[in-house]
């Protein structure tokens, strides 16, 4: 009896990390909720590297092992506007005064991400390799317009 406990709890904290290292290279902590530039940088950055795991795996073929990334940033998505208070901007603040200007716009543009990138989930759920990769293309093709739009280059991408 004793033995099954120990297997049994084995188990369990074996599953426990296995979910903490599939995102082991994420965001290290959260931020006060109470600073939008800190919360949304930390956001944002979450998802970056969703992002990137999720291109990686479909890349791979892992279509069904995309999913969970899918699901992290459409999570995410639903947040993005809350944390643009308006003239949340530092000197830190990579965010273009053109967010508060064209709010409607940075609205559709963050919905655009979030509905792309269900689609994403449900065909990486499905194991729809040719759906997932045109839902794919169509999420970073969003972040990019965002990005372009409404994001200051950083320090590097000034340079070239």
């Amino acid at each position: 009896m004793k033995r099954y406990g120990v297997t049994l709890g084995t188990i369990l904290v074996a599953g426990w990390l296995s979910v903490g290292i599939a995102h082991e290279q994420h965001a290290k902590h959260l931020p006060d909720g109470q600073d939008p530039i800190a919360f949304r940088t930390y956001l944002m950055e979450n998802v970056g590297d969703n992002a990137k795991e999720l291109n990686d795996k479909i890349k791979a073929g892992k279509i069904k092992d995309a999913k969970v990334n899918a699901q992290a940033i459409a999570l995410h998505s639903t947040r993005i506007t809350e944390l643009f208070p308006k003239g949340s901007t530092s000197e830190t603040s990579r965010a273009k005064d053109e967010i508060w200007q064209k709010w409607d716009d940075f609205v559709k543009a963050a919905d655009e991400l979030r509905v792309n990138v269900d689609a994403l989930s449900v065909a990486a759920g499905d194991n729809n390799a040719e759906e997932a990769k045109a839902q794919l293309k169509k999420v970073f093709a969003g972040c990019k317009s965002c990005h372009t739009s409404f994001r200051k280059p950083d320090k590097d991408e000034q340079k070239n």
